[in-house]
Parts: structure tokens; C-alpha cells; sequence
């Protein structure tokens, strides 16, 4: 019931809020804006489209149209680190976004909070086409309910995961403010966590506006040092919980053990191969429903091999993975499963993970671990 209240006040106040705002902010640094460097811009914009039927399930929830309303604060890069130059000076923030998920009986209003680099995929004089992309908290009022709201079939906890990607076109029509529109696409998910977990998908157009604080930033980037390509092998251990069917079943445990060895081809990029060791406890539960006799513990583990790409941005790294299993007594999720998370590196050898590991879109569970990594440079 908050939610929603909180949706409607900020839809209905949207235009008078973005006014006021301007007003205030432009009043505050009217002193200051010859001295201010143009690095934070606040940014507002609305959505509107539609929730994705992805499985047959999720057509009784489309009811109407999703609407959103979206608040970002952004700071400009300026090349004072390498990573800066070498993706194009991106922008990064963080984005809070509220939405009427189209349906008030069975999801209510939807929040996220999500941490987004915006990345300039092509430049003009005044316009540029970039891509956001972002990964935060999502909250999700109105869940699955076996007694009271059955129907919802697509998400079971109110905190889930949160994604954003937009492609958008973005052009300044003045020295502070500039406008923007273009796709959105949003993501709900907890993960297996707990079911149902289908999730939520909504794609929508995506139009706002943006003001810049202060004087034009000035680029003065560092020297990039010389890139050496390297070879890697990482080792990475973890592990989380799942539910799985029915919906508000058992909780059982889940871990693997993942080694990889690859080659940072770029400075932006890295691929290779590695094997996974899977071990997790709700297979014994699928094959007994499957009346497939159950012998040893062996049988609750999964081996595969997988083919790898890391995107490395500083000390964070985006993760991609697309493997196959070469043994596996439960063969029900398919032969292929699918890798995508994010690490960061602690220490040089020493890394922290959270990956979700899913069979084509289907989540599995997530991985929470930990790594190590050896890199050998090529001399030159």
C-alpha cells in the first residue's frame, strides 16, 4: 500500500517536482557556476510499456501498461584513471527507479536501486548514443501467496535482484541541459532463492531530461601505461541456497568449484575455457520424483566445461560464461547452462564474486564466493 501511494505521488508531482528542482538548484549555484566543474548531472525520465509474457504463465499478468518514473545521479569521468579513456569517458551512477507494474492485484508497484555505468557507444558534436547498464536492489510489493494471490506465478520474494540496460540517444539542446530517449529494459529476479521465480521482464520507452551542474569538465587524461598481454588461471569457490517446486518448498544447498584459464587479449577484454564441479543438494529430491533409484551422493553432482568472456573495467569485472554438462544424472534442465556475474578484485591474486549461474534464462541458483587468480605477463 506504501508503494503505490509513494508511485502516485511521484507520478502526479513528476512536473512540478522537475521544476522545482531546477529552479532550486539553478538559485544555489548561481554563485558558484563559474567555478564548478561540470562533473554531477541529475537526471530524471518516465517509462512506459509493457511486462514480457516470457513463459505462457506470465499472460494472465499483463493487464495494462507499465509506467515508471526514474531519478539519476550521474558523475562525468575525466580521464583521471585509465579505465576512463579506455571505455570512452563513460559516465556512472545511481539510479532509483519506481513503477506501476501494470497489474495492482496480483504485482502492485515495483522500486529499484541500482548502481549503472553509461557507456558512449558513438559520438557526434552535440549527440551521442550510449549504453546503461546497471545491476542493484529491486523490491516488488505484491508476491506469489498460495492462499491470497496464487496467480502471481512469476516472482516469490519482495527483495529480489534488479538489471537495467538501456540503449539511448542522448543530445544537449543547451550548456546544462540535455534530453534523451530511447529502450529500457528492467529485470526482477531473487534468483531461486525461493519460488516462484520466473521473473519479471519489462521493456518499455524510456524519454527524460538531465541538467548539468557547474562549468564544462575539463578532460586531462593520465597516460595510459603499456598494455601487456597476460595468461590467467583462476580458481573460484562458492556457494548459496534454492527452493525449488512447489512454490514455497524445502531450501537446499548449493556449491561449485570453477577453474579457468584464459587470455587478456585487450585491455577491456579476456577469454578462455575452464571445467565447474557442481554440487547440489536438490537433485536427490528430482530423482526421486522422477522415480529414478538413488544410489550414492554421487549422484547429486554435476561436471561441465565452459567457454568464458570477462569484460574488465578497474578493479570490477563483468563475467560470462556458456558451458555444457559432460556428466549429470538429472537431465531435466538440459544439457547447457549459463554463467553471468560480477567480481572484484581485493588484492591482486585475491577476488570477490557474486554470479548467478541459470539454464537458458531459467535461474539456478547464485553463486557467493570467493577466488584466486595467477596472471603471467607476456615480456616484450
Amino acid at each position: 500500500m506504501f508503494l503505490k501511494m509513494l508511485f502516485i505521488f511521484a507520478w502526479a508531482m513528476l512536473n512540478k517536482l522537475l521544476v522545482t528542482i531546477f529552479i532550486i538548484l539553478g538559485s544555489f549555484l548561481s554563485n558558484a557556476q563559474d567555478t564548478v566543474p561540470q562533473k554531477m548531472v541529475f537526471q530524471a525520465g518516465i517509462h512506459r510499456g509493457f511486462l514480457i509474457a516470457h513463459r505462457p504463465l506470465i499472460v494472465p499478468l499483463q493487464q495494462r501498461h507499465t509506467t515508471g518514473f526514474e531519478a539519476s545521479l550521474l558523475m562525468k569521468t575525466d580521464g583521471s584513471k585509465p579505465w576512463h579513456q579506455v571505455f570512452g569517458f563513460p559516465d556512472m551512477g545511481i539510479t532509483l527507479l519506481i513503477w506501476d507494474l501494470g497489474n495492482k492485484d496480483q504485482l502492485g508497484a515495483g522500486v529499484s536501486l541500482v548502481p549503472f555505468i553509461d557507456f558512449p557507444l558513438a559520438k557526434g558534436r552535440k549527440t551521442e548514443f550510449d549504453l546503461k547498464f546497471g545491476w542493484g536492489i529491486g523490491y516488488v510489493e505484491k508476491i506469489f501467496d498460495a492462499d491470497e494471490n496464487y496467480k502471481n506465478v512469476a516472482i516469490g520474494t519482495h527483495l529480489n535482484c534488479a538489471l537495467i540496460l538501456q540503449p539511448h540517444i542522448k543530445t544537449r539542446i543547451s550548456k546544462r541541459f540535455d534530453v534523451n530517449a530511447g529502450l529500457s529494459m528492467a529485470h526482477f529476479s531473487n534468483g531461486a532463492v525461493a519460488t516462484p521465480n520466473l521473473g519479471l521482464n519489462l521493456l518499455s520507452v524510456t524519454a527524460g531530461l538531465s541538467y548539468k551542474f557547474g562549468q564544462p569538465l575539463a578532460i586531462d587524461p593520465v597516460p595510459l601505461p603499456p598494455f601487456v598481454k597476460s595468461r590467467r588461471f583462476s580458481l573460484f569457490i562458492g556457494g548459496g541456497t534454492k527452493q525449488t517446486y512447489p512454490a514455497d518448498g524445502n531450501n537446499y544447498f548449493a556449491f561449485s568449484i570453477s577453474g579457468n584459464q584464459s587470455w587478456q587479449i585487450a585491455r577491456k577484454s579476456a577469454f578462455g575455457f575452464g571445467a565447474d564441479i557442481f554440487y547440489d543438494n536438490s537433485i536427490t529430491k528430482k530423482l526421486e520424483e522422477e522415480q529414478v533409484k538413488h544410489i550414492n551422493s554421487l549422484e547429486t553432482m554435476r561436471l561441465g566445461v565452459h567457454g568464458s568472456y570477462e569484460m574488465t573495467i578497474s578493479k570490477i569485472s563483468l563475467l560470462f560464461n556458456l558451458g555444457g554438462y559432460v556428466y549429470s544424472e538429472y537431465v531435466s534442465d538440459g544439457t547447457f547452462y549459463q554463467r553471468v556475474g560480477i567480481r572484484y578484485r581485493i588484492t591482486d591474486k585475491l577476488f570477490a564474486a557474486m554470479h548467478l549461474k541459470a539454464h537458458w534464462g531459467k535461474a539456478d541458483f547464485i553463486e557467493w564466493g570467493i577466488g584466486y587468480r595467477i596472471d603471467k605477463f607476456k615480456t616484450k
